[in-house]
């Protein structure tokens, strides 16, 4: 426990010396940093040296004074990024849901996980409810499905290796030969499926949006309630789906 609390309050610290820098104060001092924080300047230094060693912070040649790194600035261009394809998803969701008649969302990889950044209600009362900024599991999500077939394989093999494939209900994929199998299968047809494999009731099914340099960028996807859609229907809604994911890589840049 002593090392846990040891390793959170040096985050901590690293995460109030980021914090100090803002439009005001680009630059720094290491001087001004402890004076603000009311840290120690031997213990600024070295949370600062820190910083600069994973290039989240940079120091002045000339000057000396301290100011954000590129890596804060890549960091900082990703969420810019998530945040723009949800900006630019949000009325292909609205469309989608308005005319399949269920929910829409829009996941992005996030580590190992799928990360909802965009959605659209279905306006049934019977629905499935998706929120912004949740998390679900890869292995056992249409979206996520999606990411795995389209990520390094080696993704996989960390997931098996660290957690495994959890059941989350009976109809869940917790072989890995079997998930391998699946996912040629996705990559092969450009379209995934959750048969109630990640909550009990609920299905969904997912394409792949692609961004001009023709690469992965996220996962189009409905979700309905199982048994509530005929399988005519959900033939219906799969194809509306490959084509508003089309219709996203299009708006991207991507001409494939």
């Amino acid at each position: 426990m002593a090392n846990s609390d040891s390793s959170r309050k040096t985050v901590d610290k690293a995460m109030q010396v980021l914090h100090t820098f803002n439009e005001a104060n680009p630059e720094l001092s290491i001087s001004e940093l402890s004076e603000r924080l009311g840290m120690h300047k031997s213990i600024v230094s070295r949370t600062v040296q820190a910083l600069r060693d994973w290039k989240m912070l940079e120091k002045d040649a000339i000057t000396g004074r301290i100011r954000v790194g590129e890596g804060a600035f890549r960091i900082g261009q990703l969420f810019s990024w998530h945040a723009n394809l949800g900006r630019i998803g949000k009325p292909l969701l609205e469309a989608l849901a308005r005319d399949t008649g269920q929910a829409a969302h829009l996941s992005v990889l996030d580590r190992t996980f799928s990360l909802v950044i965009a959605g659209a209600d279905s306006p049934k009362a019977l629905r499935i409810i998706m929120r912004v900024g949740e998390h679900r599991c890869l292995h056992s999500t249409a979206g996520g499905k999606l990411m795995l077939a389209h990520a390094d394989p080696q993704l996989l093999d960390f997931i098996i290796k660290e957690s495994g494939l959890p059941a989350l209900t009976a109809e869940t994929i917790i072989s890995p030969e079997q998930l391998r199998s699946e996912l040629e299968t996705v990559r092969r047809n450009g379209i995934a499926w959750n048969q109630g494999e990640n909550t009990v009731g609920a299905g969904a099914v997912a394409a792949p949006v692609f961004d001009s340099a023709g690469r992965f960028a996220a996962a189009l996807s409905v979700v309905y309630p199982l048994g509530a859609v005929s399988k005519p229907e959900l033939n219906a809604v799969a194809e509306q789906v490959v084509s508003a994911a089309r219709e996203f890589s299009k708006q991207l840049g991507h001409l494939g």
